[in-house]
């Protein structure tokens, strides 16, 4: 046994160890999509896998990274064998890396002959290979027609790098001189973990370093489940959509992630066998990429304050799927463009669940967080020929500029990016011009993105670009995802963040213009030519409560801060905004004129004056704005009855669906599309938001198809 002084030592040790490995990554690689943006991670792992140490840049890409150890230890464990100083490559997505432009390279550490551990590190890499550049193919089959995964291959072999699988490896990229120093990079930081854990060892012994291991799995898990178990028990549902046209089709079809997150004392299970079938293309995600985004959630939007030990969450998160489903591709179905698009839906579906179980508990509710910004249909990637005639394939990451969601006790972080990849960013805009040859005429954060609420989600970010340098070309493949409705969920009748945007336009005059576009859906590819702009809005967070709460004093701030217009003002909150920003005294807000807007926006709602508020509330949080009160008397509901939480009214028993007792209002995703822009098969949507019948508080939002009936998204057990 060791000590607790001693344990935190060597806790605090380990994370700087990898910590640095990150560090060195970045340093050594060539790629501004890892040196500047940080579309990477490290993480060290015990010897069986498990991941006791993960970097703070992209989760998802090292959470489930005991996936490609676990293969290893299982074929490779007598041919060809594995000793100090071996690495291993891989970017295979279906034995454990998100998709094929992720590629995993894992190095087991020995100290005096054994095995203490393994290390790794992944990196996004600018291609690697496949018909389209940029190692995505939209209109993929299946994974025959994307880049070819290579499954794990001992590249490092006693600490000497394998020229010849180098070279396999290198060949089946366009952009081999910088995929070349990403390996180079991946490798010497886990040759740096690998002897600073030696080191480690040698001043405190291997078995020493082994029991912290032990005890931050074993403590991680402990204190999941202490939290789970101060939760009520109850089950929940998401449901998230996405898009995709398949090979030589005119209309994208629409596919469905459905979870069902249900949690008993500490059990938490997460179900999503009722997703859709698989699509003939290259959205699915495979399981590794299913499991990386959902413990990503997980230690995210649950275990705030709590140790991240990927390793310790495994055992109390148990992941339901079907494989052939869209969610759990069966080989050899295309997954490529998973991160971008079920994976989004994953992720999203997730923070959702957990956020209605959060919200229910008067201890935990500061835990609470809307959904981040998913990526859109702005993401994707470039290619082209400069004009040396040299050719180019990556990313720009214009797309991780999208807003962060609400919290219970806040606005959500504008153009903040994705709440899973708290260290990874956008490049810089000089960076992306030195790289590529384009030229930014505009960055900026966009008014009325950001979810309203009572607490408002963060705005996404306007980006304009163009080919720049004599006879460049510049062609894009959009990821398509976000453009026929938002992705961003709202918690505690909070809206949904704002929609993607992307199109092709000759100027950015018309832009300004108030009213509608009709846009086209992006099709594989997009080309950009010369004095051309390529225009994209990354979406915005989700909000938190009801906008109608928000306090207008605060929608005046976010007008004088450009982050809310005027008409966002009133069309969003309810607030009259009046003035000249010209004038000494400038803008204000009109209170007679405000409390007038938002009591005649309650009576619309319900189509009746609403009633008061109760004095306080009764019985036990179901949500953020429902009570669940215990059974009175010889009430006909015996297991109890579920009451709005702001003015008191009797809703349903305990047992039904209180979302089919609540007051339904459809309308139309393109009302807050960012720049009017409407794409084709929007209509297949519909912007759901439910109210109190009584006091005609804004209790629930929900995106789903048109004519679906409504989710019951909160289930009493």
């Amino acid at each position: 046994m060791i000590d607790e002084i001693t344990f935190e030592v060597l806790r605090h040790r380990l994370d700087t160890i990898n910590d640095d490995a990150a560090a060195v990554l970045a340093r050594l690689s060539g790629s501004h999509l890892a040196a500047e943006a940080r579309d990477l991670n490290t993480a060290i792992m015990a010897p069986d896998g498990r991941v006791v140490c993960c970097g703070r840049y992209v989760l998802a890409q090292v959470v489930s990274m005991h996936l490609v150890v676990r293969d290893i230890l299982e074929n490779y464990a007598d041919n060809p064998g594995f000793g100090p100083g071996d690495q291993f490559v891989t970017n295979d997505p279906y034995i454990g890396t998100l998709h094929q432009p992720d590629v995993v390279v894992v190095a087991p550490i020995f100290v005096d002959g054994e095995l203490v551990g393994w290390c790794g590190s992944t990196a996004h890499q600018a291609d690697v290979g496949g018909p389209n550049p940029g190692g995505i193919t939209y209109d993929a089959r299946s994974i025959f027609d994307e880049a070819v995964p290579m499954p794990p291959v001992r590249i490092v072999e006693g600490g000497r790098l394998r020229r010849d699988l180098e070279r396999e490896y290198l060949v089946r990229s366009r952009t081999a001189e910088l995929n070349r120093l990403d390996l180079v990079g991946q490798v010497a930081a886990n040759r740096s973990v690998t002897a600073e854990v030696g080191r480690l060892c040698g001043q405190y012994g291997a078995d020493a370093v082994a029991a912290v291991m032990d005890r931050l799995l074993e403590r991680t898990e402990a204190l999941l489940r202490e939290r789970l178990r101060a939760l009520p028990d109850g089950r929940w549902r998401h449901v998230a959509y996405v898009e995709y046209r398949p090979h030589g089709g005119t209309t994208e079809a629409v596919y469905a992630v459905r979870l069902t997150m249900t949690k008993r004392g500490d059990d938490l299970e997460l179900d999503f066998t009722g997703s859709d079938p698989q699509a003939p293309g290259t959205i699915n995600a495979a399981y590794p990429a299913l499991a990386g985004f959902a413990i990503g959630g997980v230690l995210i939007y649950l275990c705030g304050g709590l140790p991240w030990v990927p390793g310790g969450v495994w055992p109390v998160v148990r992941i339901r799927s079907r494989e052939g489903t869209v969610v759990h591709a069966r080989w050899p179905a295309g997954v490529a463009m998973s991160t971008a698009a079920t994976c989004q839906a994953v992720r999203v579906s997730v923070n959702a669940c957990l956020a209605r179980m959060l919200e229910a508990s008067r201890d935990l509710a500061h835990l609470v967080m809307a959904s981040c910004q998913a990526a859109g249909g702005g993401g994707g990637t470039v290619h082209g020929e400069r004009g040396d005639g040299t050719s180019y394939a990556t990313m720009t990451l214009d797309e991780i500029t999208g807003g962060g969601g609400a919290t219970w006790s806040g606005d959500g972080a504008d153009s903040s990016g994705y709440t899973t990849s708290p260290g990874a960013s956008c490049a810089n805009v000089e960076v992306n011009e030195a790289y590529l040859p384009l030229l930014y005429e505009r960055r900026a954060e966009l008014a009325d993105t950001g979810g309203p609420g009572r607490h408002r989600g963060g705005v996404g970010t306007l980006h304009a670009l163009t080919p720049h340098g004599d006879g460049a070309s510049m062609t894009m493949m959009s990821f398509g995802q976000g453009l026929q409705h938002p992705l961003a969920a709202g918690v505690c009748g909070g809206e949904y963040g704002g929609q993607s945007v992307v199109a092709v336009v000759p100027d950015l005059a018309g832009l300004a213009d108030e009213g509608e576009r009709r846009l086209p859906m992006p099709s594989a590819t997009v080309p950009i030519r010369t004095g051309e702009l390529l225009v994209s809005v990354s979406q915005g967070g989700g909000g938190l409560g009801d906008p109608l709460d928000r306090d207008p004093a605060a929608v005046l701030d976010d007008v004088l801060d450009g982050l809310v217009s005027v008409r966002g003002a009133l069309r969003d909150y309810g607030v009259v905004v009046t003035g000249d920003p010209r004038r000494p005294d400038g803008l204000r807000v009109d209170d007679p004129a405000t409390s007038r807007c938002r009591d005649d926006r309650r009576h619309a709602r319900i189509g009746r004056p609403p009633a008061p508020p109760a004095p306080s509330r009764q019985g036990r949080p179901l949500s953020a704005v429902l009570d669940l009160l215990p059974p009175a008397g010889d009430a006909p509901h015996r297991e109890g009855v579920v009451a709005c939480g702001r003015c008191g009214t009797v809703l349903c028993g305990a047992a039904g669906n209180v979302h089919e007792h609540l007051v339904v209002s459809d309308a139309s995703p393109a009302e807050r599309s960012p720049l009017g822009a409407v794409y084709e098969g929007a209509d297949r949507f519909v912007l759901r938001r439910l109210y109190c019948p009584a006091c005609a508080v804004q209790i629930d939002v929900q995106v789903c198809r048109t004519g679906d009936p409504v989710l019951a998204a909160i289930e009493v057990l």
